[in-house]
């Protein structure tokens, strides 16, 4: 703008809008413009502009300050001409806010002074803290008397737990500048910080722009220790490189000097000197004093006072130019040294309400160091803050931004707040690299929820979830159900037989012991096999039992047509081969990754090998049993004990137990399910429980039972009938063992119940175990004799069979073909030839009792 609207503005300034200039009154022992006097700290002058605009708004005069913040301005029912180049305190207690979250500080103290500006700011930190759920330890109200002051940083240690990790370190600050030097002296000796002690935790300030940096009395002495660390707020302002070059050219004597008549007052307090003294006095002489530029720190809020000026000016201009369009001025060097030009008619007489809410409001411009300058609704400047910490320790230079131990760390506007953390006092020398905590509870570690402590959402104890729960949110912990798990981070769940199915595996012990089982009884078969293969035409292989003694199917089909082996009732002997095949067999059904296949075969597969093999066992005690039975009673023969009717008898009795295994498969058809047998394992099984198949052994045992029971009546049988206390040998070990081998397995699956691979395991060695009994009890003593008593398997000189003794049995060894009839006869003829000697059959009784065996 030229000079001469320049002259007409100033009329218009001073007839209807007011400067409201906030400023601190300079003091002597202050070298620096703008500064205190740190002996008596001035009481902020924001706090009185309220009285002003209230006074200012019953003439309809606009107010334009360059250093109120006080957050009741900016109500336009009360303040309705006032505005200001600086931010509302509520901006500044949105930047606090933001501050304390960028360190997750969430559990901090307030400290506010007994005034107006601290009881507002106050408000306003609260306010914004329950919206982003920062708790308030204590509220300290504050005033200058020694006593409330003392008891309130009491309060603030005690919220503060140095013995504890958590705790409220941080203290927000709401205080005007006259608290702060006696707070900080008293926070020391409370805290007994002395130099050299390293506290474990001391308090860290989250200051207010209350807090003036360029005030020493803040960091005097033990001040120094209590304000280390503070975080302070400052309006952000820059040099103005024009004002300070202007400034350092004045001098008293100059015209730039003289035509400024404040300017004097300013010399006499700033350097302690008088004007006008005689050239003898010994007083500091104001006309000698230069400031230098060495020394020179202007105030920070030079930037907001030049920019409420050239606010009214452009707002002046924006009306003229709307209100006087063709009102010119001529700028030749004529009129310069004219008589002050008349203002046009409309701008004599302002109507403040239009000039406040059309034009000032409105008005939007760069100002001196480039930065936009505009208002807000509400009258209030752009919200800009420098974030300074205390660092009196710190080693560097200082630089145009940085005054004595203050650091700039970053800045905060209503976008964005940034913050360089390298630059934090805990991060520099001697600092541990730790953000403080500044929190009533630590984070619950994963896994565990928190329970609110009387509804306070900062303090909380850590419950734990259980294993399969997740958390929905930070205190509530959800079931996720059967087959179901959380994910790693405990916010979800996944289903575990997508990732983690369990099934027998072949590659694992479990299934590796019980298939070693299995192989060594097949391998014990085969051996049985060769021996009796190698010795087949001795005489214990020959009288042996031929219906046990060839069990194994090789060597039937290799001697099938030889007069031994018809007479041996051939097909039991398949039976009882193929019975004991299956149980060796379900081992490896059982081990087999579960399918309806395998399911099927299992259900059905290990009640029909035991009533095939017990069955058998049961027809031939049973045949021994009837025909000595009948042999002591009449010479007539037993029905049913040729090898069909045995075989037919067999069948029969295995049928029963197949038909009801194909009905259960009918009525339950076979498939596969998802067991749970503890909350984090999904066990791919039989739709049908392991436990279920208990049913269908039951009629297996009465079999077992029934076969003891003959082998019980037989024991009594002659010695060279010895192939029947075999199988009532086998019986008797086979009753005691399989009670023994099921009853530990009931333990094994009733007593693990959450794990299946023991559950299987144990069912498959109590098989193996149940098969390899029979095999072991009846030829282990055939195979002794042939091996280590060959002594014993040779002929008698008086006939082909063993032990013969009496004419009877030498008849019959030598007659294969005489018939069954004839035999019971020559029984019964000596039964009553015996009857008087003994009640015991005789030698020859028992003899054909054998022949009719064969």
């Amino acid at each position: 703008m030229d000079p001469v609207p320049r002259r007409r503005l100033a009329h218009t300034h001073v007839s209807y809008v007011s400067f409201a200039f906030e400023t601190q009154t300079p003091s002597a022992k202050d070298p620096n413009c703008g500064g205190s006097d740190p002996s008596r700290p001035p009481k902020p002058p924001r706090l009185e502009n309220g009285g002003i605009a209230n006074l200012l708004r019953l003439f309809r005069i606009v107010q334009v300050s360059p250093a109120s913040t006080n957050a009741d301005l900016s109500d336009k029912s009360r303040f309705e001409y006032f505005a200001r180049t600086v931010p509302s305190d509520n901006y500044q207690a949105r930047a606090m806010i933001d501050i304390a979250l960028h360190f997750n500080w969430t559990y901090v103290s307030l400290v506010y002074s007994a005034d107006e500006y601290g009881e507002l700011g106050a408000d306003a930190f609260k306010k914004e803290a329950r919206r982003v759920n920062i708790c308030i330890a204590i509220e300290e109200r504050i005033s200058n008397k020694k006593k409330t002051l003392t008891e309130s940083i009491d309060n603030l240690i005690k919220k503060l737990q140095p013995d504890k990790q958590v705790g409220a370190r941080v203290v927000v600050l709401f205080v005007g500048t006259e608290y702060v030097p006696e707070l900080m002296l008293q926070t020391a000796e409370r805290m007994k910080l002395t130099a050299g002690t390293q506290e474990q935790k001391k308090i860290i300030w989250l200051a207010s722009e209350g807090w003036d940096r360029n005030n020493d009395a803040y960091t005097q002495g033990s001040r120094k220790l209590a304000a280390e660390g503070a975080i302070v707020l400052m309006l952000e302002s820059q040099r103005v490189p024009s004002f300070e070059e202007y400034f350092l050219s004045l001098h008293p004597g100059s015209d730039k000097f003289e035509r400024n008549k404040w300017l004097r007052e300013l010399w006499k307090h700033k350097f302690n000197c008088e004007f006008g003294l005689p050239p003898e006095s010994t007083v500091n002489r104001c006309e000698a004093q230069r400031q230098s530029k060495e020394n020179f720190n202007p105030d920070d809020k030079i930037q907001f006072v030049i920019e409420a000026v050239f606010a009214i000016a452009h707002a002046l201009q924006a009306m003229k130019q709307e209100v006087c369009p063709n009102d010119t001025v001529e700028t030749s060097w004529i009129t310069r040294h004219s008589k002050i030009p008349d203002v046009c008619t409309p701008m004599t007489h302002i109507d403040g309400d239009v000039f406040y809410n059309k034009f000032l409001l409105n008005v939007k411009f760069k100002d001196l160091v480039g930065k936009r300058v505009h208002f807000s609704p509400q009258g209030d400047g752009p919200a800009h803050y420098t974030i300074l910490n205390y660092q009196p320790n710190r080693a560097r230079t200082v630089d145009s931004t940085d005054r004595g131990d203050y650091v700039e760390i970053g800045r905060w506007s209503e976008d964005e707040v940034e913050i360089d953390e390298k630059l934090m006092f805990w991060n520099m020398e001697g600092g541990d690299g730790q953000v403080p905590v500044s929190q009533c509870s630590l984070p619950c570690p994963r896994g565990y929820r928190k329970q609110l402590i009387k509804d306070e959402i900062c303090c909380w104890a850590c419950g734990k979830c259980e294993d399969f729960e997740f958390l929905v949110n930070e205190t509530t912990c959800v079931d996720c159900g059967y087959g179901r798990w959380p994910t790693e981070d405990r916010t979800d769940c996944y289903d575990l037989a997508l990732q983690d199915l369990k099934y027998m595996r072949w590659n694992s012990w479990y299934s590796i012991v019980p298939a070693g089982f299995a192989v060594i009884g097949i391998l014990a078969t085969l051996v049985v096999i060769v021996i009796y293969i190698q010795y087949n035409e001795t005489p214990v292989v020959k009288a042996s039992g031929r219906e046990l003694s060839y069990i194994l199917l090789v060597s039937m089909i290799m001697y099938n047509e030889t007069p031994v082996v018809k007479a041996s009732g051939r097909e039991l002997s398949y039976i009882l081969l193929v019975s004991m095949i299956m149980c060796y067999s379900m081992t490896f059904v059982l081990v087999s990754k579960p399918s309806p296949l395998v399911c099927a075969i299992k259900r059905t597969g290990i009640g029909f090998a035991f009533s095939c093999l017990y069955a058998a066992m049961f027809v031939k005690t049973n045949r021994i049993a009837r025909i000595f039975s009948q042999a002591t009673r009449s010479a007539q023969r037993p029905g049913c004990i040729s090898p069909i009717s045995q075989v037919l008898i067999t069948v029969l009795l295995a049928g029963v137990q197949l038909v009801g295994s194909l009905l259960w498969l009918y009525i339950v058809p076979p498939g596969t399910r998802h067991d749970y047998p503890t909350r984090d394992q999904v066990v791919l099984t039989c739709n049908v429980p392991d436990h279920h198949f208990l049913y269908s052994v039951a009629y297996d045992a009465a079999l077992v039972v029934m076969c003891t029971v003959y082998a019980v009546k037989t024991r009594k049988v002659p010695e060279n009938f010895n192939e029947t206390k075999f199988i009532g040998f086998s019986m008797y070990t086979t009753m005691y063992t399989t009670c023994v081998v099921w009853l530990s397995w009931i333990f094994f699956f009733f007593g693990t119940g959450s794990d299946f691979q023991i559950q299987t395991t144990s069912l498959c060695i109590s098989i193996s175990m149940s098969a390899n009994v029979a095999l072991v009890c009846i030829f282990s003593p055939k195979l002794w004799i042939i091996l280590f008593e060959k002594h014993k398997n040779v002929r008698k000189q008086d006939g082909e069979c063993m032990l013969a003794k009496s004419s009877y049995r030498s008849t019959l060894c030598n007659q294969d073909e005489m018939s069954a009839t004839q035999y019971t006869a020559l029984l019964a003829d000596e039964r009553r030839r015996s009857s008087r000697k003994s009640s015991q059959p005789s030698p020859s009784i028992t003899s054909n009792a054998h022949d009719i065996l064969l």
